[in-house]
């Protein structure tokens, strides 16, 4: 009874504002004052430091940038191996170089020593030495003799040491003889192929005659076939070379063409136009010296082909560039 009484003196039923009593609350004013308290800014600090004490906070989510291959996951990345290059070693690079140092320094003494044994020994020895000697192009009276002086001056050399100016010296005497060439067979055979001067005119001082070659060298023996011109001389020499106007009339005869040289007639020199080179049917080619005939030849040839020149007694070609013509 005590404790009810107590009870009921501490809590006394709340009247409304009409007069009626209402229910007491049962949380009694303590409940009251807290909320109060609650309800301040401080109070709000409070209770917001005792709910973050009490729960464990979610970790916090980070975005991640969408992917470009629509969300499929890629592998990790290695780092790219770099690669090792091992440093050479100095005393296997010093030991690789002499190496080969003193293999070509032992290539070169072989080298040297083949050299000297070839030059001073095999080249000229008797293991090569010519001992069969052929002759070929000598057509002239004086075959039996050319080919005699070059099978004894090529038995004199080697296979491997031909000396062509020891052949073109032992016949330089022939004036049919004009060049010589060689061409070796190993280990002993020779053939030597002779070139000769062939004829361009006869030359005549009345009694005797001789073929003359273009260069002007008198090929005695020779017996020319067909139509060559005719050079008239005061006097002929026995051999050897003709000289003086002589030499410039068979220069320019010469180097006629070879279609033309049977259509000139004859051949004389002129006080005022030099060598003057008459052809069948009367046309004169004068001609001057006999320096650029293969040139001056050319364009007198061009003039009597032209068939605009109706009536031709004479072709000036003594300058080949301006040629001259008249009736």
């Amino acid at each position: 009874m005590w404790s009810y009484a107590v009870q009921k003196v501490t809590n006394p039923p709340a009247r409304s504002a009409g007069g009626d009593e209402q229910e007491a609350d049962p949380r009694g004013a303590n409940h009251s004052r807290v909320r109060a308290s609650a309800a301040t800014a401080a109070g709000k600090r409070r209770a917001s430091a005792r709910t973050g004490r009490g729960r464990p906070s979610a970790p916090t989510a980070t975005r991640r940038p969408p992917s470009r291959n629509g969300g499929a996951k890629q592998a990790p990345r290695r780092p790219a191996r770099r690669s090792a290059r091992r440093a050479p070693k100095p005393a296997a690079s010093r030991s690789r170089f002499a190496s080969w140092r003193r293999r070509a320094l032992v290539v070169a003494l072989a080298a040297g020593v083949l050299a000297i044994a070839y030059f001073a020994w095999f080249r000229d020895s008797s293991l090569v030495a010519v001992r069969d000697v052929k002759v070929e192009g000598a057509t002239s009276a004086d075959r039996g003799r050319i080919v005699s002086a070059l099978t004894d001056a090529a038995q004199g050399m080697t296979t491997l040491h031909v000396q062509t100016d020891r052949l073109t010296a032992a016949v330089g005497h022939f004036p049919t003889v004009a060049a010589v060439s060689a061409d070796p067979s190993f280990p002993h055979g020779l053939t030597v192929r002779v070139i000769e001067r062939e004829p361009a005119l006869i030359a005549s001082d009345g009694d005797h005659q001789v073929a003359v070659a273009p260069d002007g060298w008198l090929l005695a023996g020779v017996h020319p076939s067909g139509n060559l011109p005719q050079l008239k001389l005061d006097s002929l020499p026995a051999s050897g070379r003709l000289g003086g106007p002589a030499l410039g009339e068979a220069l320019t005869v010469g180097a006629a063409p070879a279609p033309l040289r049977p259509l000139i007639a004859s051949v004389s020199v002129s006080r005022d136009f030099g060598v003057v080179v008459t052809m069948r049917g009367g046309i004169a080619v004068r001609f001057g010296t006999g320096d650029r005939a293969t040139a001056k030849w050319a364009a007198a040839a061009a003039v009597m082909a032209d068939p605009k020149v109706t009536s031709l007694g004479y072709v000036d070609v003594r300058v080949p560039e301006r040629p001259a013509v008249g009736g």
